[in-house]
């Protein structure tokens, strides 16, 4: 069996091996390729998606070469150096938002010629039913969603219908996105737009800020 896993970024933290949230999820991720894995064989592809939001000076790093970096120290044990030698880890690193994730991970795999029995897709649970929608209609093929419910930070407790109303409206805007270029286009544009504000915030208030970014920007796109 072919397997193919793609992990989906979570942002780049300034230091990805002290970040609790990212170090659980990438752990998380690892035991679930693993588990997968050993039902078949120890031969796998793993994408990892998610390109340049580092929000800390001087913006160089990529949510992909981040996690590969963290994910090279998992499977290079001395105890798993043997069961994971013929993993191939393959950075992403263009996309800033979900969509582009999905869609240039296709690229990828188009490009690579990459042979597969299956898509296995790794993310933060709270995006499942955007992911699953979009996934089904850019890669028409068998699916296996693996969403994890990791984080611990302020975003992970927030009022569950804001969340439910935003990920309902930037999926209705990511389906005519993936039928008209403009919308795509524009699509590009709010993550810009979002990417500049984490820039432009203190570390710790980073998240209240796109948190209210977000109840406008809904409102724009809706």
């Amino acid at each position: 069996m072919n397997n193919l896993f793609i992990v989906l970024g979570y942002g780049v933290p300034r230091d990805i091996f002290k970040d609790e949230n990212y170090n659980l999820y990438l752990k998380l991720s690892f035991n679930n390729i693993f588990d997968i894995i050993s039902r078949n064989n120890f031969s796998t592809k793993i994408i990892f998606s998610g390109g340049k939001t580092d929000c800390f000076k001087p913006f160089d790093r990529t949510e992909a070469e981040e996690m590969i970096k963290f994910f090279n120290c998992l499977k290079d044990r001395d105890y798993l150096k043997k069961q994971t030698k013929n993993w191939e880890l393959i950075p992403e690193k263009k996309s800033l938002s979900t969509l582009e994730n999905l869609i240039f991970c296709k690229e990828i795999i188009k490009n690579k010629d990459l042979k597969y029995d299956g898509i296995n897709i790794i993310f933060e649970k709270s995006r499942k039913k955007r992911i699953e929608t979009l996934a089904q209609k850019i890669f028409k093929s068998k699916i296996n969603l693996l969403p994890l419910d990791f984080n611990q930070s302020e975003t992970r407790f927030i009022d569950q219908n804001f969340i439910n109303k935003k990920e309902k409206t930037v999926l209705k805007h990511d389906l005519k996105s993936l039928k008209n270029k403009e919308f795509l286009n524009k699509s590009h544009e709010i993550y810009l737009e979002k990417l500049f504000i984490l820039k432009n915030t203190k570390p710790k208030e980073r998240e209240k800020a796109i948190e209210n970014w977000w109840k406008t920007k809904i409102l724009e796109i809706e």
